[in-house]
């Protein structure tokens, strides 16, 4: 019989400083585990055939589905025949989840600790991955309008020390630009369907990154969400296209999907209950 394991916190991992932050009990006290069983079960059978990939020429076509139905493979990676690099990502959320945890939780952790210093990174961002995140922040420091930074490692803590990953701007996508029409957002929306779509840069690195993801209400109640990344892509006057600059390999792409198949389950189980014990304070208090 196997267990559902957890990942180990490296020594150190928080300073002295950050340790006796109320919130730091958020990082300490709940176990980081490691994938799902179901989902390892898809990620110990290998890459994706290609074919059931989306190309990134017709990303929009997530959206076929987004009102009902599945495609035939939900959760899985592979190289692409360019050398680019694909995932899809498949999730349900609690029954019991809230959607204002999340958007509340979008708003602090982009913000800081009063008494946190600048060389500690952002210890309400380590909460969510505690093995890979190190800082996050608004570019602008109000909202996501002129980007997201952030800076984190993606090898699912090989690394051991995420403030040594490399800087990653995230930027909202207009999609209205990129061919999805006003009638079809308009019947999305009215299904209750909330796409979103992003590009992401990384400062001093090369490479670009293309995000589409959408959630729904899910038929056995909750919601599901579909996430789909394309290593080697971004947009631009209305176009998608290849940056062939960007790192891509099988590992890279399979630790990305980790990643974020991790840091989701965790979220759901740590984000309640920091709802509710920071929901009432400034947003820069410890």
């Amino acid at each position: 019989m196997q267990e559902m394991d957890v990942y180990a916190y490296p020594p150190g991992k928080l300073t002295e400083n950050e340790k006796k932050l109320p919130c730091a009990r958020f990082f300490t006290d709940y176990p980081l585990h490691k994938p799902s069983p179901i989902y390892q079960q898809a990620l110990d059978q290998g890459p994706m055939d290609p074919k059931d990939a989306i190309p990134a020429q017709e990303w929009l076509s997530l959206l076929d589905i987004a009102e009902k139905g599945y495609r035939d493979v939900m959760y899985g990676y592979c190289m692409m025949p360019d050398g680019s690099a694909f995932y899809i990502e498949y999730s349900t959320s609690p029954v019991t989840w809230q959607g204002k945890w999340r958007r509340w939780y979008g708003n602090w952790y982009n913000r800081y600790s009063k008494s946190t210093k600048p060389e500690e990174g952002n210890i309400r961002y380590k909460i969510w991955n505690p093995i890979e995140h190190w800082d996050h922040r608004f570019i602008n420091g109000k909202d996501d309008s002129e980007g997201v930074w952030s800076h984190e490692t993606l090898d699912v803590g090989k690394t051991g020390d995420p403030s040594k990953g490399i800087p990653q701007i995230s930027y909202r996508m207009n999609l209205r630009e990129y061919g999805l029409s006003e009638e079809r957002e308009a019947e999305l929306a009215a299904k209750d369907v909330r796409v979103e779509g992003f590009w992401e840069e990384f400062p001093g690195h090369p490479g670009h990154h293309l995000v589409l993801r959408f959630s729904r209400p899910c038929p056995l109640g909750g919601r599901e969400s579909v996430n789909c990344e394309w290593l080697g892509y971004y947009p631009k006057d209305g176009q998608i296209l290849r940056d062939e600059s960007t790192p891509c390999s099988e590992e890279m792409v399979k630790n990305i999907l980790i990643h974020n198949t991790i840091e989701r389950q965790h979220l759901y189980e740590v984000l309640p209950d920091l709802y509710e014990a920071y929901k009432d304070k400034d947003l820069d208090e410890d």
